[in-house]
């Protein structure tokens, strides 16, 4: 239902009794200044900031857009900084055509928006309200109320049936338009500054992986393992991931996307891991087989397709070549080795910022079959070919990469070998 009254939205500054910030501007690409919040607990630079606003500004205008709303939580990390697991219940930036944000925040979760975010203007949504129609009304309140064109992410988890027929409801005199694609193109090219931090992450990842390799013997169970994993990241400063560990011992690890279990290697096992690491919300991954004892000839067999895929895919990668390419490159070697009926996913996918229910980004690009966009430098993607076969093994060897002027780069620092531990 509409509200009876315009949603108060008010200046962060105004209403934060211990202020631990700056408000200034930025001068936009267009010549606005930009009002900002500044503090050291931001992940990024202004500068930074600036540039990702710039970018969305100018694909608003190439699809004559008055306003955009953004929806899913990694957008809404990107675009102000504002971190939070209380992405559940409903968040929301309107950008409007060349001015200032406005954030649509729970009541409870506000306070993080000053603590993380450089955006100055909040409306509050109370858990009584209707969220939407809060969007339809600060909306009406900003001049968006009638013939704007309005862009949405029909694509995104969290733009809802509900939503989209509440505002074509409340305000029908507006067009919607998808616009999901601004927000997954302009994330796609990460700056240096997010390379940066991706590459903390993967540090930690590769911590974390070695404290998995010294914790495998003979012995110790998949929880066991796991557990060795987990407290190394966290420990170190990692943050909660997209998706957990994958850490499976023996044939457990022919399961997609489990973790754990009480089973314990034998004397002749594999052990599998595929690790992510989170650092303002920015992921690197990395995935590893290694065996104990004497190990099947199938299993080595099958690390060495998997190390070949890895290593033709990163012989193929650079500005100009295509995922299709790539794909086919890697795919090509697993099948030559007799492993490819085992080998079933794409190579590929972006990384970058994750929220649970995942820690890739394979909605703007995937290294796959039929996908002909060219690369271009800065795109960042976690290459995981790997082989399945039910309740017997699962071995897989991975690389996060970064796409540079000449080729690519990966940012892990651990060897992709066969390794036996005796």
């Amino acid at each position: 239902m509409a509200l009876d009254q315009d949603r108060e939205v008010f200046d962060v500054a105004a209403h934060t009794e211990h202020v631990t910030f700056q408000k200034t501007t930025r001068r936009t690409e267009n010549g606005y200044d930009l009002p900002m919040i500044v503090h050291d607990r931001l992940a990024y630079s202004p500068e930074e900031y600036v540039r990702r606003y710039d970018n969305i500004q100018r694909s608003m205008a190439e699809r004559e857009l008055d306003v955009l709303l953004v929806r899913g939580p990694e957008n809404i990390s990107y675009f102000s900084g504002y971190e939070s697991p209380g992405y559940y219940k409903y968040h929301c930036v309107i950008v409007p055509k060349d001015g200032e944000p406005v954030f649509l925040v729970r009541d409870f979760e506000w306070i993080n928006s000053p603590e993380f975010a450089w955006s100055t203007r909040i409306a509050k949504v109370y858990d009584w309200d209707h969220p939407p129609s809060v969007t339809a009304n600060v909306l009406a309140q900003l001049g968006f109320a009638s013939g704007s064109r309005v862009g949405v992410e029909k694509q995104a988890f969290f733009y809802t049936v509900d939503e989209h027929e509440t505002l074509v409801e409340q305000l029908p005199d507006n067009t919607y338009h998808d616009a999901t694609q601004i927000l997954w193109d302009t994330r796609m090219i990460k700056s240096d500054e997010e390379i940066a931090v991706m590459r903390e992450s993967a540090a930690l990842v590769d911590m974390a992986m070695q404290a998995g390799w010294d914790a495998t013997r003979p012995g110790a169970s998949a929880d066991e393992i796991n557990g060795v994993v987990n407290k190394v990241l966290f420990e170190n400063g990692g943050e909660y991931m997209g998706l957990p560990p994958f850490v499976l011992a023996g044939e457990r690890s022919c399961l997609p996307h489990q973790t754990g279990g009480a089973n314990r290697l034998a004397e002749n096992d594999l052990m599998y891991f595929e690790i992510s690491a989170s650092k303002h919300r920015y992921t690197a991954a990395l995935m590893r087989t290694i065996f104990v004892g004497q190990p099947k000839d199938e299993w080595v067999r099958a690390a060495e397709a998997c190390i070949g895929a890895v290593e033709a895919a990163l012989e193929t990668i650079k500005p100009g070549a295509t995922p299709h390419e790539a794909d086919t490159a890697a795919r090509a070697v697993t099948q030559k080795a007799g492993f490819g009926d085992y080998h079933r996913n794409r190579l590929g996918y972006s990384i970058g910022v994750s929220y649970p229910p995942d820690w890739g980004e394979g909605e703007l690009i995937s290294l796959r079959q039929d996908e002909h966009r060219p690369l271009r430098a800065g795109m960042t993607f976690h290459m995981p070919p790997l082989c399945l076969k039910y309740r017997e093994f699962g071995i897989g060897f991975s690389e996060s990469i970064v796409v540079t002027q000449t080729g690519c780069e990966r940012f892990s620092n651990l060897p992709r070998e066969v390794i036996i531990k005796a």
